[in-house]
C-alpha cells in the first residue's frame, strides 16, 4: 500500500496472503472501497457545482455591468431586479446541490434510521409551504388516516424529500389549481404511502423514466426550476428502500391540466396500539 500512487485505491489481491490475515485484508478493501466512493461523489459534486454555477454567474455579471452603465433610474432600477431573481436562482441552485449531495452521503452506518410517525412529519412539512401557495393563489390541502403511521426513516431527509415534491407541484400548477398531499396505508402490504397530487399539466409517460436525472428538464418547459427537487427526491427515497412512481392524477377532469399524482410507497412498521385502515 505504502508503494502505491496516491490515487490508487484498487483492491489488495487477497489470493497470495496467508489465511490469518485475510480478515484484515477484506477489511482494509471494504475501507477502500468505501474511500474510493467518498472520493467519487466529492468529485461529482464539484464537477457539477462549476457546471451548474456558469450560467447564473454570467447572467449576474452582464446585468450588474449593464446597470453599472445605465443612467435612466427605471432601467437601473430593471436591471437589479433581475439581478435578485439570478441571485435567487443561483442560491436555490446551490441549496440543491449541498441537499443531493447529503443525500449521497446518508448510510445506515452515519446516519441510522429511526421509527418516526409520517403522517405528523407530513403535516409539519405542509405547513411550511403554506405562505408560498397563497402567494401563487393555489389551494394546499393536507390528508391523513386516523391513525399514526409508523415508518423508519430519517425525519431531516424525508422532510426534504417532501418538500421538493411540493415545490415541484407548486411550481407546476396554475394559479386556482390545488395541491395535495396524502399520507395513508396500505396494511395488507405493510405500505405506509405517501402522496402529492397536483392539478398542473402532467408528465407524459415517456418522460417519467427521465424526470428523476439529475438536470433533466421536460422540453417545452418555461417553469424555472434547477432539474435536482426530483433527483433528491429519487435519491432519498432509495435511501430509504421506498419506490417512487408517477401516475396521472385520478381526480382530474380537465384535459389540458390533467395532473399528476407522486407516490412514495414505504415499509408500515407495525404498532400494537393503533388500528389500521383497511385502504
Amino acid at each position: 500500500i505504502r508503494a502505491r500512487r496516491p490515487d490508487d485505491l484498487s483492491p489488495i489481491e487477497s489470493g497470495q496472503v496467508p489465511e490469518e490475515i485475510s480478515p484484515l485484508v477484506r477489511s482494509l478493501n471494504d475501507m477502500l472501497e468505501r474511500l474510493s466512493q467518498s472520493i467519487q461523489m466529492q468529485k461529482r459534486f464539484i464537477a457539477d457545482a462549476a457546471h451548474q454555477m456558469k450560467t447564473p454567474l454570467a447572467g449576474m455579471r452582464m446585468q450588474s455591468e449593464l446597470a453599472l452603465r445605465e443612467t435612466d433610474q427605471e432601467e437601473i432600477h430593471r436591471s437589479l431586479e433581475q439581478l435578485s431573481k439570478s441571485s435567487e436562482s443561483a442560491t436555490r441552485l446551490v441549496n440543491q446541490l449541498l441537499a443531493l449531495a447529503r443525500a449521497e452521503n446518508q448510510t445506515p452506518e452515519n446516519k441510522p434510521l429511526a421509527p418516526l410517525e409520517l403522517s405528523e412529519l407530513a403535516r409539519t412539512t405542509v405547513q411550511d409551504w403554506v405562505q408560498l401557495s397563497f402567494t401563487h393563489r393555489i389551494d394546499l390541502g393536507f390528508e391523513q388516516p386516523g391513525h399514526p403511521v409508523m415508518v423508519r426513516g430519517n425525519p431531516l431527509m424525508l422532510r426534504e424529500l417532501l418538500s421538493n415534491l411540493i415545490d415541484n407541484a407548486l411550481r407546476y400548477t396554475p394559479a386556482a389549481g390545488s395541491v395535495t398531499v396524502r399520507v395513508r396505508t396500505n396494511p395488507l402490504e405493510r405500505q405506509a404511502i405517501l402522496e402529492v397530487e397536483d392539478t398542473g399539466p402532467g408528465i407524459p409517460a415517456s418522460e417519467r423514466s427521465h424526470v428523476f436525472e439529475r438536470f433533466y428538464r421536460i422540453l417545452g418547459s418555461n417553469v424555472e426550476g434547477s432539474g435536482l427537487g426530483l433527483a433528491i427526491v429519487r435519491e432519498i427515497a432509495q435511501q430509504h428502500d421506498a419506490d417512487v412512481e408517477i401516475l396521472n392524477n385520478p381526480h382530474s377532469q380537465d384535459p389540458k391540466y390533467p395532473g399528476s399524482l407522486f407516490r412514495v410507497t414505504l415499509k408500515l412498521q407495525r404498532r400494537p396500539d393503533f388500528i389500521e385502515d383497511i385502504g
